[in-house]
């Protein structure tokens, strides 16, 4: 019980932080034409689901509906689209970590992967639903690309703190 209540003040820590992290980037990349998106509760749940819950699918994915909720009621305006997009990111994590590793060259592929499916499913859902969205070269150029690589390079920043967490809870029975 304590193992998921820590997780979950570390996701709503990460929630908040999301929020203010492009506030704090330098002007020139915010006065710029690249848009990036921290992506930062799907890379925690990831490392989540290779460290800490490997065998048990409905923890991570648990955890991704209620946060991606969250994120959709705080920074969008449209209920269900994070919530759903999350979710499927992080179970698509979950199949890319029974076949591969638990390493950090994996984990950095395992999130490129989900990266990859929560950007063109936002993009998909949100061209669905008429909302205006850019073309696919500007997004791939302006969006996915720096996107991608904020994000792989948060990854590398949070792996050893989180996952080390992870296992003294697990040792712990925390």
């Amino acid at each position: 019980m304590k193992r998921l209540v820590t997780i979950s003040l570390i996701m709503l820590l990460l929630l908040a932080i999301e929020g203010v992290a492009i506030e704090l980037l330098p002007s020139f990349i915010k006065l710029s034409q690249v848009y990036l998106t921290p992506h930062w509760l799907l890379l925690f749940l990831i490392i989540v689901v290779s460290f800490g819950y490997p065998n048990d699918s409905t923890i991570p994915i648990t955890f991704a509906v209620v946060f991606g909720l969250m994120t959709d009621i705080v920074y969008t305006g449209i209920l269900g689209v994070y919530m759903f997009m999350l979710a499927l990111s992080v179970y698509s994590s979950q199949l890319l970590n029974r076949l591969l590793q638990a390493n950090l060259w994996m984990l950095l592929l395992i999130a490129f992967a989900s990266i990859t499916v929560m950007e063109v499913g936002l993009l998909s859902i949100y061209s669905l639903i008429g909302i205006p969205t850019m073309s696919l070269n500007n997004f791939l150029l302006y969006r996915y690309i720096p996107t991608v690589v904020a994000n792989l390079l948060f990854l590398l920043i949070i792996y050893v703190p989180s996952r080390k967490l992870l296992h003294w809870m697990k040792e712990e029975s925390f």
